[in-house]
């Protein structure tokens, strides 16, 4: 029975329609979300793009039988399948949705516990590259959004935000110089 039900899960994953974001659109959805600040965006960016190629339905079950779900490739740690749960409080499922909002929520959860470096990709593939900031930069929605005066209470917001992401910066920095795991 847990194979065939396993089986449909495949199926329905498979069979439903994926949405695949552009470099650009996945950047300015990103900053809707209100969970990724812009100092870090191109680093969110990247880690999307090698983990999941920017892929919301991207789903991997490796042979040791671990589960990774959606943009982000969030295991099964932080989500519990077919009901809320996990360290995120989420259902797995809802990792593989159009809407990135939760996921992000989650990814931005498990960066301010673990760092950037929780992800092999961010750390082989994304740590020290600009090349995808550069390019996001002139993505035309972006563009605009960077002359527009902020309000005090935004910048507020984004100073308690850049904080907390600094935190986990120092986090992956400190752990990959000493060699942590």
């Amino acid at each position: 029975m847990k194979l065939f039900s396993y089986i449909l899960f495949v199926i329905f994953i498979v069979g439903s329609e994926t949405k695949k974001f552009t470099r650009c659109r996945l950047a300015t959805e990103l900053i809707k979300t209100k969970f990724i600040e812009k100092t870090f965006l191109g680093n969110w960016v990247c880690l999307i793009e090698k983990v999941s190629n920017r892929d919301t339905k991207a789903f991997v079950v490796t042979p040791s039988g671990k589960k990774f779900y959606g943009l982000y490739q969030i295991p099964s740690r932080w989500c519990r399948e077919g009901k809320k749960g996990g360290d995120c409080n989420i259902a797995c499922e809802s990792l593989l949705d159009d809407d990135i909002r939760d996921d992000t929520a989650c990814a931005v959860n498990i960066f301010h516990e673990e760092g950037f470096k929780y992800w092999t990709q961010w750390t082989n593939r994304c740590k020290n590259d600009n090349h995808i900031t550069t390019e996001i930069y002139k993505c035309p929605d972006l563009m605009s959004r960077r002359s527009n005066p902020e309000s005090p209470l935004q910048s507020e917001n984004l100073r308690v935000k850049r904080k907390l992401s600094r935190v986990g910066m120092e986090r992956s920095r400190a752990s990959s110089y000493y060699g942590l795991q």
